[in-house]
């Protein structure tokens, strides 16, 4: 019986683990793709735990994904890049893409990203997986015993507190860990940012949240009138609304329906309507909004969802991992673990992601009512998705 060699990813604020193993022997387009895939896994998610608050981080995904694509070859590769939307002609153009955006947080002190490989003891990298993760992706490697598994999973979950404010922990558990483990791979985002306008604390006050026909609850409500970006969608049946952060290009991007029970809808509508559509139908027009406060925690084991987004052979004994490891044993993803944690409040968030539309004059004063349950992303000035969810419950 060969050994079972494991590999795990993790996401901070968004933490995503991906835990790869060797089987046993039991018999430019590119950011619209990158949204495109936001978009699938998030309408997954969405109809798997449909009456859950989500929160994940499609960018951690998406670079963990990334990482693991640089150490693989064939139809494994091919699956990937065709569900994530990698539209390369070579990895050099995919590990430079990235290394663009992660070299940008390196020393920034709102959004933090780190990325980190845990290799079995007498386990190596192969040279070229090697270099490529510590030169493009900023990702220092370090090995650790995994038949200890108490104490690895304590090394790990350390690490990734460190790096998401301790509002990340726990990630891996000891039974994600055992003798068979080669390989874990980290991905660790935070982002910690007031708003640009900030909500006055004076102002917030007690008003009802519809969470749906027969539950009405009192939630902690902002208010404040600014200038924002705002627009209608009939193609969605929704407006949305942009609140900029004060220290950096980034954005919480709030899409409301009209309809008080119409975040279902919302979501099948998102399936076929770009960001870049939405956000180009919107104009800076006076905004009184009225916004909850909410905190959400999210956690997921994402194997079969990335299997049903065609990604399959990854996690099976034929996956062709072999560029990873100096090591003759075949290896295999086992699991993909994802944890996010969010929280938005008076002063900014913490969080460890068109035909039909219409401008209103300036001298309009529109009323944005958060008080039912709603969808958000927090995107940059060119889209990128790094935090997404929605919230429905409290």
């Amino acid at each position: 019986m060969g050994a079972n060699t494991h590999f795990i990813a993790t996401i901070c604020f968004m933490i995503l683990s991906v835990i790869v193993a060797t089987p046993t022997s039991t018999t430019d387009s590119t950011g619209k793709g990158l949204q495109d895939f936001a978009t699938k896994l998030y309408s997954k998610l969405a109809k798997r735990d449909d009456q859950k608050n989500i929160i994940f981080s499609p960018f951690s995904i998406e670079t963990i994904l990334a990482m693991i694509r640089m150490g693989a070859s064939g139809q494994t590769a091919e699956e990937i890049d065709n569900a994530v939307r990698f539209n390369f002609n070579n990895n050099e153009k995919l590990e430079t893409n990235f290394k663009k955006i992660l070299s940008v947080f390196e020393e920034s002190n709102y959004l933090k990203m780190a990325n980190k490989i845990y290799v079995a003891e007498n386990v190596e990298l192969r040279n070229q997986f090697s270099d490529i993760l510590t030169n493009f992706y900023y990702a220092s490697a370090e090995n650790v015993n995994f038949t200890q598994n108490i104490k690895a999973a304590e090394v790990i979950n350390s690490w990734v507190a460190a790096k998401t404010n301790n509002l990340i922990t726990d990630l891996i558990g000891a039974d994600d860990l055992d003798k068979y483990t080669r390989l874990v791979l980290l991905n660790a985002i935070y982002f910690k940012d007031e708003w640009a306008q900030g909500f006055p604390e004076n102002a917030t006050r007690q008003q009802k949240f519809y969470v749906d026909e027969t539950d009405i609850v009192n939630v902690d409500m902002m208010h404040m009138r600014g200038l924002f970006r705002y627009g209608r969608s009939e193609q969605l049946d929704a407006a949305a609304l942009e609140l900029p952060y004060k220290n950096s290009d980034l954005r919480m991007l709030i899409i409301l329906p009209n309809s008080r029970y119409g975040l279902e809808d919302l979501r099948n509508k998102l399936n076929s309507y770009s960001l870049e559509e939405l956000r180009g139908s919107m104009f800076p027009v006076l905004v009184d909004v009225a916004m909850p406060k909410f905190k959400a925690e999210y956690t997921i084991e994402l194997k079969e969802i990335l299997q049903q987004l065609g990604i399959e052979r990854l996690f099976s004994h034929d996956a062709e991992l072999m560029n990873m490891l100096n090591t003759p044993e075949p290896i295999e993803v086992s699991k993909v673990l994802h944890k996010a944690f969010i929280e938005v409040s008076e002063k900014g968030t913490e969080a460890a992601a068109s035909t039909g539309s219409i401008g209103v004059a300036l001298s309009s004063v529109i009323e944005f009512v958060v008080d039912h349950g709603f969808f958000y992303k927090i995107i940059d000035t060119y889209g990128t998705v790094y935090f997404e969810g929605s919230q429905k419950e409290f």
